[in-house]
């Protein structure tokens, strides 16, 4: 900004008289010299102007904000621009002349961006999107609304990883309903398998053949015991029935070796007397009754030697023993 000196002026007012004709010169003299003061300060600050015709501005350069609804050859200064952009209206579209390829009635332009992959847009606010009739496609996949207000994810959409896709229809998989199991044959294990398209759990037995059923134990354990008692039914009840003994043949076999045979016992009993009439040889014995027994029971050599020592004629009891010589004659005792 050019300085220059101010005038100094001798005013009236102040002195409260009329100015003197020196005082009214010497007026215009400093007047003279304030306005070659100007001229000088007024040349050098246009010679740091731009000419009006290409006129080059360095710094910032300020003009008033027009109205937004102004229109014509007028600065636009940043509020103006912001105004107009906040309230438009208008589509954005591409030119005329922008490079596009038209499929199923749509037309895709390319080489058209908003931003670009080093500068992006932080935020994007719209009150609504519309993408291609209410769809997104991001390569060759599409992402569309459905028809309750949800979202119909593409086909193989995968959360995480690339290789974790979602099953097709998961939300119909995941139905009580949708889910079922079945039975299959035999195999040679058992396994379960679940099949992701009919929701369907297939669970295969492994093979009994080699295997025995409780009823074929049960049946094979009766004919074993079949009509044994039951205090002999048991391996345990049976070692017991045999002294526990581990080589009970072998013991049998010992204790037999010490009795007579069946043709030992035959001759032996052949060789006795009949009981009819027997006829003994040898020095047959037998037990010796008591004294005084009087019965058909045999008497031994030791009986008789025992009562029939003495003799009494009379029928009285002898009391004393006598051998064969002597006789008793009266009767009493002698």
């Amino acid at each position: 900004m050019p300085t220059y000196t101010t005038p100094t002026l001798v005013l009236r007012v102040p002195l409260n008289e009329p100015l003197t004709n020196q005082q009214v010169d010497d007026n215009f003299s400093n007047l003279l010299t304030g306005v070659e003061e100007v001229n000088t300060d007024l040349l050098a600050g246009l010679a740091l102007k731009s000419d009006i015709t290409s006129p080059t501005f360095l710094g910032t350069v300020q003009a008033p904000t027009p109205s937004n609804l102004s229109s014509g050859p007028i600065v636009t200064t940043i509020d103006f621009l912001d105004t107009r952009l906040s309230s438009l209206i208008s589509n954005i579209l591409p030119a005329d002349t922008a490079i596009g390829s038209t499929s199923m009635g749509v037309t895709t332009y390319t080489g058209i961006d908003l931003g670009s992959p080093t500068k992006r847009f932080a935020n994007l606010y719209v009150e609504a999107g519309h993408f291609a009739a209410n769809t997104i496609n991001v390569g060759d996949a599409s992402i569309s609304s459905s028809s309750t207000g949800g979202v119909v994810l593409p086909a193989n959409t995968s959360v995480g990883p690339a290789d974790n896709i979602i099953p097709t229809n998961l939300a119909d998989k995941i139905e009580l309903t949708s889910l079922s199991a079945v039975t299959a044959s035999d195999g040679v294990t058992a396994s379960l398998s679940y099949d992701n398209t009919t929701g369907v759990f297939t669970f295969t037995p492994g093979s009994l053949t080699n295997y025995a059923t409780t009823q074929y134990v049960n049946n094979a354990i009766s004919s074993l015991v079949d009509s044994a008692p039951s205090s002999l039914d048991t391996l345990n009840e049976l070692a017991a029935a045999l002294g526990d003994d581990s080589n009970f043949a072998t013991s049998v076999n010992n204790t037999l070796a010490t009795k007579a045979t069946i043709t030992y016992v035959d001759d032996e009993i052949a060789s006795l007397s009949t009981l009819n009439s027997p006829t003994f040889t040898g020095v047959p014995t037998a037990p010796t009754a008591a004294a005084n027994t009087n019965t058909t029971q045999l008497a031994t050599t030791a009986f008789v030697l025992a009562n029939g020592g003495g003799l009494n004629i009379d029928g009285g009891t002898a009391t004393t023993t006598r051998n064969t010589s002597t006789i008793s004659l009266n009767g009493g005792g002698a």
